[in-house]
């Protein structure tokens, strides 16, 4: 974890503070979480577990498999497609203008593309490494059932937020103006002086909310993140080399968040989930035998 700084005065909880604004925003995606919990529970529940879930939340069976089926199969083709086996998925090349600076030398034309394709394995293996993969077919399974997941570049591979876990604000043209993250963090990994910082507020809990804050400045973008109401560690980037990408399946144009492909046949699903539920009771019932004596016989 980076080294964290401590403010002198902390920052009150009120509207202007990372928190108060993460929950400004989530009444604008709570709309958007529903649905996506509601595509969940057709196909695959775990992916959005209702709300205050634990280790022992119970999730719902569906009584079908097509949704399920659909989203990993999709998933896994569009997997395939970004993430070919045994080939780069991208091409590292030099302009035509380059090029024709080089024709009265073939043997450099050569060796700088030789070091290029260096640099393409070299980019593959750091991602088989890091084991990127897993990470973008978890990205590719919440696009198609939410629409929304968030993914942050870290130096240790890739992270995936749920839904549930941010909220983002776009301009008109579909820009990131302001990412927040939430998320539960031990007091162990924050730096003792701000442990001791916490302990003297009565603020020190089992697990402690860190929200990340991602705001453009200009041509930047200016990254900050807060516990328990102080400012932790601030940063800037380029908007070329932030590591923050907020992806949507299906864009809308004004809109904060998009629409996932589950979306798209919720009604088929809803009518072949109510059919399979009918099939599945009607047979159990059909299928029950009860043996009576005759009020003629001899036998009570």
């Amino acid at each position: 974890m980076a080294k964290y700084t401590l403010t002198d005065k902390p920052v009150t909880n009120d509207k202007n503070s990372i928190e108060g604004q993460y929950q400004k925003f989530e009444i604008d995606r709570e709309s958007y979480l529903e649905r996506a919990r509601e595509s969940a529970d057709l196909t695959i529940p775990h992916l959005y577990p209702p709300k205050g879930y634990n280790a022992n939340t119970q999730y719902s069976t569906p009584y079908q498999s097509v949704g399920s089926r659909g989203v990993l199969n999709l998933a896994s083709k569009l997997m395939l497609a970004l993430f070919p086996p045994q080939a780069p998925f991208f091409r590292i090349d030099v302009d035509e203008l380059v090029y024709k600076k080089l024709q009265g030398d073939p043997e450099e034309k050569k060796l700088l593309e030789q070091g290029l394709a260096k640099i393409e394995k070299s980019v593959m293996d750091k991602i088989e490494v890091q084991n990127d993969r897993v990470a973008v077919y978890e990205a590719l399974k919440h696009l198609i059932v939410a629409g929304n997941v968030l993914l942050h570049l870290t130096d240790t591979g890739l992270r995936v937020y749920r839904l549930d876990n941010y909220v983002v604000k776009r301009d008109p043209q579909g820009n990131i103006e302001k990412i927040i993250i939430k998320e539960g963090v031990s007091p162990n990994v924050l730096p003792p002086e701000i442990i001791e910082k916490l302990k003297y507020e009565n603020k020190l809990e089992d697990t402690c909310d860190l929200y990340t804050c991602v705001m453009r400045k200009g041509k930047k973008y200016q990254v900050h993140q807060e516990v328990k109401g102080h400012i932790l560690y601030t940063k800037e980037y380029k908007q070329e080399t932030l590591p923050f990408i907020a992806l949507r399946f299906n864009r809308i144009d004004g809109m904060n968040y998009g629409r996932g492909h589950v979306e798209s046949f919720i009604g088929d699903l809803k009518s072949l989930e109510g059919l399979s539920r009918a099939i599945l009771e009607g047979s159990s019932a059909s299928a029950k035998m009860l043996f009576m004596v005759s009020p003629n016989g001899t036998t009570r």
